[in-house]
């Protein structure tokens, strides 16, 4: 005999001098002999409903098969609550436990044939139904089983933090709601559940739930370990347009955690979008402190000092993070702007070429060169720099900048005729440019060409934007232009209105002298004479 079996003998001799073998036995099923491998049962051995009553062989089968399981031979073990079941089928205890010992030896293909034949079914055979089938990749199968499981028993948590795997896993946002609202139930005083909630019903809409979650969750937990929630919360505020609770939410995290760098990005990025730019210029400085390797906590500190007017602090840090080796094209694009607002164009030319050597794909480089060589007053190079965008930006809407740019610069330079042919070049793909259809309306009706064409052009740019003063202006001037100076009264009376540019006031003085009323025509040129005070057109209009 070998050692084994006379251990089982011995024990089950112990087992049976303390008073019966079925007495015991009904104990020692809430056992787990390896934690976390399968879950014990927690119902009382009954191999029948009749305790009087049992097969002799099913008896000792099972009770061999005990010992062995307290002895961990769990393959032993198995093999006993096989060989009682053949003696007594119908027991639910021998089944499950002989399931049990299947989950242990990893035989998961084995468990739903072992419990099949119980009816009805438990909580506890549910579970273990859904273990052995997440563990053969049957999730659908699990799925099902644990719905069963929660049908039983609403208070099985682990049931539904699976479900809840599943569902984010098959992306069924209503399933998985489902499951978080009833981990929270089951845990109301578990923040991080309030806030994978509140997230949840942000995404399906829900949003005054979603905002009663994530209050709820900084409510149970408002230190600094839950930022993220403030964060939503704020996030909800604003797409809700309701400014000051997002500033409400925002600086109650920051009371929590004032060197906590998302919040302090967010308060910057909050004010920023707001155009209170003095007021995100704390919370930029705390975050360049808290990353001082944060290019983008740089930039955008940097950005707010330029958008403050305080050139010096964002030119020093922009020019640190070139000397660096920082290789953003905003590092060029803002020091440029900076020296052309500070009338140092020799230094903007030089940034606005690196800008453009960096990226030669994007309008506004060569735009901002152009600009800059037009201040130093190098039409060549201002036209090259045009020139050389187009033949190199292949977006459409950055050509049509490049084009309007390149046709107003001819037209500066008094080569009236190539700059309407470049009109005409954006007018093909952009047929309702409105600022193209006034520029070249214009022109052809200063020079008095085509000026019916013309007249549509600009009526067209007027349709679009009917309060736009130059357009008025234009409009007025074409029907001057017709001799139709009753029509163009109204149109240049309105343009005076809206804008004291010395142009629209001439013009308003040349209709009323071509009206025949002289005293409004002088007064008009007066004012034209004020704002333009060397013109000397106006003053030999008014004979001085």
């Amino acid at each position: 005999m070998t050692t084994r079996v006379i251990l089982t003998l011995s024990l089950l001799t112990l087992v049976l001098l303390a008073g019966c073998g079925s007495k015991a036995l009904k104990n020692r099923l809430g056992t787990n002999i390896r934690s976390g491998q399968a879950e014990a049962s927690t119902r009382p051995l009954s191999l029948r409903d009749d305790p009087e009553w049992i097969h002799p062989k099913a008896f000792h089968y099972y009770s061999n098969a005990v010992l062995f399981e307290l002895s961990g031979y769990i393959r032993e073990a198995a093999e006993g609550y096989k060989r009682a079941l053949q003696f007594h089928p119908d027991s639910y205890e021998i089944r499950y436990s002989f399931a049990r010992m299947l989950v242990y030896l990893k035989r998961y293909e084995d468990i739903p044939a072992a419990l099949e034949p119980i009816e009805p079914r438990d909580v506890d055979v549910y579970i273990m139904l859904a273990s052995a089938y997440r563990n053969l990749g049957e999730n659908d199968s699990a799925r099902a089983a644990y719905l069963q499981a929660v049908a039983l028993d609403s208070l099985n948590r682990r049931a539904y933090a699976y479900l809840a795997s599943s569902y984010q896993t098959r992306g069924d946002l209503d399933s998985l709601t489902w499951a978080y609202r009833n981990m929270a139930r089951l845990a109301p005083d578990d923040f991080a559940l309030q806030y994978e909630l509140g997230k949840l019903y942000a995404r399906s809409g829900d949003i005054d739930a979603a905002k009663e979650a994530l209050a709820r969750s900084i409510e149970l937990e408002p230190g600094a370990g839950n930022i993220l929630a403030y964060v939503r919360l704020g996030e909800l505020y604003q797409s809700a347009e309701q400014p000051d609770s997002v500033a409400i939410v925002l600086k109650a995290a920051l009371a929590v955690a004032p060197d906590d760098i998302i919040i302090n990005r967010y308060l910057t990025s909050y004010y920023i979008d707001r155009d209170s730019l003095l007021e995100a210029l704390p919370y930029a400085r705390t975050m360049a402190r808290l990353a001082p390797d944060d290019h983008a906590a740089r930039h955008r500190l940097a950005m707010v000092y330029f958008g403050l007017d305080s050139l010096d602090q964002a030119d020093s840090i922009f020019t640190g993070e070139v000397a660096a080796g920082e290789r953003n094209l905003a590092n060029h694009f803002y020091l440029g702007r900076i020296a052309t607002l500070q009338e140092d164009y020799l230094r903007a030319r030089d940034e606005f070429i690196k800008l453009t050597q960096i990226v030669d794909t994007v309008a506004q480089g060569w735009l901002d060169l152009g600009f800059v060589y037009r201040k130093l007053e190098q039409d060549d190079n201002e036209i090259g720099a045009y020139r050389s965008g187009l033949a190199l930006v292949h977006d459409p809407d950055e050509r049509t900048r490049l084009l309007f740019a390149l046709g107003a610069a001819y037209e500066f330079t008094g080569d009236v005729q190539l700059s309407m042919e470049t009109f005409e070049e954006l007018l093909a793909t952009s047929p309702d440019h409105a600022g193209a259809l006034n520029y070249l309306g214009y022109m052809l009706c200063d020079r008095g060409d085509r000026l019916d064409y013309a007249k549509g052009l600009i009526e067209k740019a007027v349709a679009q934007e009917p309060d736009n003063a130059a357009f008025l202006d234009s409009y007025g001037w074409v029907f001057y232009r017709l001799g139709e100076f009753g029509q163009a009264l109204p149109h240049l009376q309105r343009a005076a209105e809206l804008d004291n540019d010395p142009v629209i006031l001439d013009h308003l003085g040349d209709t009323y002298e071509a009206l025949g009323d002289m005293e409004q025509a002088r007064q008009w040129w007066h004012k034209a004479l004020e704002q333009k005070p060397d013109d000397e057109s106006i003053k030999k209009k008014l004979g001085l």
